[in-house]
């Protein structure tokens, strides 16, 4: 018998009607014959909504059910897959695994609370219909960076940071920078999350010292949440301030970049280029030179040495010439006994590029 208008006007409201169904397959699944008075007083319903769902059930998803006059009583006649249309594929799946991981590690927090019950909604209705099993996904992955000690730091205080930054209330954070006995303590206000160069990062301005921040979220050993409450820049703003970043390192002044590529490098950098404000001009040899305009120069530095001798710094001045005393570091360091006099083994002349406060 097909849905009456009611019907269908009453299993729009809501998702209440989808999960009923969902508990009305478990039951019918189990091969016993079940009347609508006992299901009702089982899901504390009434008979008639039941009887609604069992026709949604039978007329909606195709579920075999056969009713029996005599006994008034519902079963399936066949196997039936409910949630066939709700299976899980592999990026599903794997969407999944990766956020479960991440949930428990964000543990009680509110934020990771609201997670794990969303999880645990999904898992409510999805049920074992996953297309890929978790299992035979973890051993097609290599992800290094999920078994590192280090993210774990970094997640414990990721959801009490966000939810920070959103209720825009100050917070005294107990920071451990490397090389140092002991950690600080800096009450800031937490502006944005950002993941730079592989590590997650808060932006937060420090009134104490009269500017911007940014803090490795590895590194805060605890924090405490405060209740004075702030009015954030404007977003604009504080695009603006990452704007420059090349990776975790923020600078006071733009700086005009250019480097010249040997020819094997040009296709890396039509495919990844290094920021977005990345010119490139080919040259006749095959070579290309680009253009950045960055705020410090200590991760574009990085990258040079990484690039060897396939890159070479054509601007600005003061980054020429700190390659140029590393590279002489270097030399020095991995020379041979008959390179010593070539090479003497003490810091090279140059100014080396200062890293900015953090």
């Amino acid at each position: 018998m097909p849905l009456t208008a009611a019907a269908k006007t009453a299993h729009r409201l809501g998702p209440g009607a989808f999960f009923r169904c969902v508990r009305l397959h478990e039951e019918l699944s189990k091969g016993a014959r079940v009347t609508a008075s006992a299901l009702a007083e089982q899901f504390e319903m009434t008979p008639r909504t039941i009887k609604r769902d069992i026709e949604h059930l039978r007329d909606r998803h195709k579920a075999p059910i056969d009713y029996d006059r005599a006994s008034r009583s519902y079963r399936y006649t066949a196997p039936f897959d409910f949630l066939t249309g709700l299976r899980l594929d592999a990026d599903e799946t794997l969407a999944v695994l990766l956020a479960g991981r991440t949930f428990a590690a964000w543990g009680e927090s509110p934020l990771g609370r609201a997670l794990t019950s969303a999880l645990g909604k999904v898992a409510r209705f999805a049920g074992s219909a996953v297309s890929v099993p978790a299992a035979d996904l973890r051993a097609a992955l290599h992800q290094p960076e999920m078994d590192d000690p280090s993210l774990d730091a970094e997640h414990r205080h990721f959801a009490r940071l966000l939810d920070l930054v959103l209720t825009r209330r100050e917070v005294e954070i107990v920071y451990q920078k490397p090389n140092v006995a002991r950690p600080e303590r800096r009450r800031v206000r937490p502006l944005h999350l950002a993941y730079l160069d592989h590590r997650w990062v808060l932006v937060a301005e420090d009134p104490a010292r009269a500017g911007w921040r940014k803090f490795l979220l590895g590194r805060i050993r605890d924090l405490h949440p405060g209740s004075t409450r702030f009015k954030p820049p404007s977003r604009e703003k504080i695009r603006g301030y990452l704007a420059g970043s090349l990776g975790r390192f923020t600078g006071d002044r733009l700086h005009e970049v250019r480097l010249r590529f040997a020819a094997p490098l040009v296709a890396y950098l039509h495919e990844k280029p290094w920021h977005p404000s990345q010119t490139l001009r080919s040259l006749p040899d095959g070579s290309a030179e680009i253009a950045l305009r960055l705020n410090n120069l200590i991760d574009v530095q990085r990258r040079v040495l990484a690039c060897g001798r396939h890159v070479e710094v054509l601007a600005p001045p003061e980054l020429r010439a700190s390659v140029a005393a590393e590279i002489t570091a270097l030399a020095a360091t991995y020379a041979t006994d008959a390179d010593a006099k070539e090479f003497p083994k003490k810091p090279a002349p140059g100014r080396s590029l200062s890293h900015p406060r953090c």
